[in-house]
């Protein structure tokens, strides 16, 4: 096999790459914020005012971890992601104040479900960013071989010949004889002498 040969079967095995689609992204839902002002006046931005809802700073960054005390009294406490884990509401003396009847507890079911689903939502979206990503390096990665290919084949091309002297007679040439060292140093003793 010659070398044009084996460049045709390498280039016959990149075009024959099965195309890989990148699939749609995913549609990203934007979360409205709702602006709220801490005991000390720090303004903070917070998805829902429910457990699981986001608390950001105005400069976009989580909210740092511990309990913060909104201007209202009441009280959240945020993970290190910036997530509400718990919420305390302002404790009144009233009087004529209602007893709040207990929230109906959502059945441990629902809660696994719902927390099933939304890994799975991001577990597919995160597939779909890697098979996006995978898909883009392929294409290079086969870019880059076609024109490697391409170089190889252009190189195998390009005509040889046979060098104008060879090796060993311009070696020989420049090499000197020790009649020559001896021409050579009579010639300069001479010289020094008929000064």
């Amino acid at each position: 096999m010659n070398t044009k040969e084996a460049l045709m079967q390498i280039r016959a095995l990149f075009e024959d790459m099965p195309q890989v689609v990148s699939p749609a992204a995913p549609e990203v839902t934007k979360v409205e914020m709702a602006e709220y002002s801490l005991v000390d006046g720090t303004k903070v931005m917070i998805s829902a005012l429910e457990i699981g809802g986001m608390v950001t700073m105005e400069d976009g960054t989580p909210a740092p971890v511990g309990e913060h005390q909104l201007m209202d009294g009441t009280s959240i406490k945020v993970d290190e992601l910036g997530s509400i884990i718990e919420i305390k509401s302002p404790k009144e003396d009233s009087i004529l104040e209602e007893p709040v009847a207990p929230a109906a507890p959502v059945p441990p079911a629902q809660d696994t479900n719902a927390m099933i689903q939304e890994l799975k939502n991001d577990y597919m979206k995160k597939k779909m960013e890697l098979d996006a990503k995978i898909a883009e390096l392929e294409s290079k990665v086969k870019s880059g071989f076609a024109q490697v290919a391409e170089l190889v084949e252009a190189l195998s091309n390009t005509p040889t010949a046979e060098p104008t002297q060879k090796a060993a007679n311009a070696f020989q040439s420049y090499v000197s004889t020790n009649d020559s060292k001896y021409e050579r140093l009579e010639k300069y003793r001479n010289a020094i002498l008929n000064k």
